[in-house]
């Protein structure tokens, strides 16, 4: 039986531990140093790696850094006297792998932000870094961290109602989010950054193999496409920017109404980063007219699929079937487990568990409400109890069999590469490789003498 959720009380391990930021943006700012800060968490923000100056300066100024603890480049930190306990990478998905092997080079433990790099040559790559410099590197693949998740990990290992026969798991990413960061934002193009199915739904490839740790995965298809934000469903009279729509007004995907406001929240902020608080409205203004958040949704240069569905066969003869939607209303996740004896149906977003017990009787149900405590964002809690859970791990060394270290981690990225590939083969079943193996096998280093 799986460990059960963590609470929301600071964690058991009474020592301090140190972190430095690499990325002062959404996750390494707005996420996991505001949670160190006013969360009872037991972490500190000891050090900023920061290339905009603006954004690095009001980061220092929050968190009460000296000058000497804010760089504007990896390789300052890297010239300095060590700043933390370990590192927190929140940068731009293809800096990564260059990143990790830096700063693991240094002597850092390392949790990296999803995924681990932009090709399965480099994920792999890391592992021999790991192993080489006997650090230890974890993947924020929060999801597995939430209550929502762990709840449901602790019904299946228990197998109180039998076998897992079939998993179906949705992420309904929401038709703002998709506009905002797939389709106008920074992961619109394969090219530039990675398949979709790897920058967004590792999280959701990784949780599937988690709740299915005692099988293995034998064949991976895929289908997907780009179906909607596309130049021959724009309006006939749509414009290639917002600002000069005449559906501006009216339009789902305005960039003008969604931006223009003086919310400091995500995604909002992304849109002119480090503005002053007096003039944030002209600078997402002038951003919208000159950026790439200001372009008609049906007009941009977008290429990652707005829909995907994936299907793996494990060698037991269980599916489990995922699918990736840009055309929804809310922002969740959806998950559907069949067991011998038992239905589990659940909703991330709205906190809903339940187990639908089978009666072997006509138009009969026996639901069981599985309790969930609420959270404030979209991963479930999870972002605050990684940390709860990663600084007891390091201090007490807890949670082994949840913890996302890099070997664990790498399992989704080889399923996603694999989703991709087949996708373009136009569905084709795909062999899941020997490759696979090695991943399962590999355990993170522990220092000597080290927790």
């Amino acid at each position: 039986m799986d460990e059960a959720p963590i609470t929301e009380s600071a964690p058991r391990g009474s020592e301090r531990l140190d972190a430095v930021i690499i990325g002062a943006g959404a996750r390494g700012n707005r996420v996991f140093a505001e949670l160190m800060r006013s969360r009872p968490t037991e972490w500190r923000v000891s050090a900023v790696v920061e290339p905009h100056a603006a954004r690095r300066e009001a980061f220092r100024a929050l968190h009460g850094l000296p000058s000497s603890r804010s760089f504007p480049s990896l390789e300052a930190l890297l010239a300095a006297d060590r700043a933390g306990d370990i590192a927190f990478i929140c940068t731009p998905d293809v800096t990564h792998y260059s990143i990790c092997a830096d700063v693991s080079a240094a002597g850092y433990d390392i949790l990296l932000e999803k995924p681990i790099a932009t090709s399965l040559t480099d994920c792999l790559a890391l592992l021999d870094v790991q192993q080489t410099h006997r650090n230890r590197i974890f993947v924020a693949h929060v999801l597995r961290y939430s209550p929502f998740f762990r709840a449901i990990k602790e019904i299946v290992a228990s197998r109180r109602h039998g076998l897992v026969r079939n998993i179906r798991l949705t992420e309904n990413v929401g038709h703002w989010h998709f506009a905002h960061s797939y389709v106008r934002g920074n992961w619109r193009k394969r090219e530039d950054s990675a398949p979709i199915m790897l920058t967004k739904s590792s999280h959701d490839l990784d949780l599937i193999a988690w709740l299915m740790e005692w099988d293995r995965p034998a064949f991976v298809s895929s289908f997907g496409s780009l179906e909607y934000f596309t130049a021959r469903n724009a309006p006939a009279e749509s414009a290639e920017r917002c600002v000069d729509c005449p559906l501006q007004e009216s339009c789902l995907y305005s960039a003008t109404k969604f931006y223009m406001n003086e919310s400091t929240a995500w995604p909002f902020e992304v849109v002119a980063p480090g503005a002053p608080p007096d003039d944030v409205l002209e600078a997402r203004r002038h951003a919208i007219e000159t950026g790439p958040y200001g372009r008609c949704v049906w007009k941009c240069d977008n290429d990652v699929c707005d829909n995907q569905t994936v299907s793996i066969y494990f060698e037991s003869g269980v599916h489990a079937c995922f699918g990736l939607y840009g055309l929804t209303a809310d922002n969740t996740r959806r998950i559907t487990i069949l067991m011998d004896g038992a239905e589990l149906i659940g909703d991330l977003h709205r906190g809903e568990l339940v187990v639908q017990h089978f009666t072997g009787r006509k138009d009969e149900l026996r639901p069981e409400r599985v309790p969930i405590p609420l959270a404030d964002d979209h991963h479930g809690g999870g972002d605050a109890a990684l940390l709860r859970t990663l600084h007891e791990h390091l201090t007490t060394d807890a949670h082994q069999q949840v913890m996302t270290s890099l070997s664990s981690a790498i399992v989704s990225h080889v399923l996603a590469f694999l989703a991709d590939e087949s996708r373009m083969m136009g569905g084709s079943p795909l062999p899941v490789p020997a490759i696979f193996e090695r991943v399962r096998r590999v355990n993170p280093g522990k220092r000597a003498g080290g927790v």
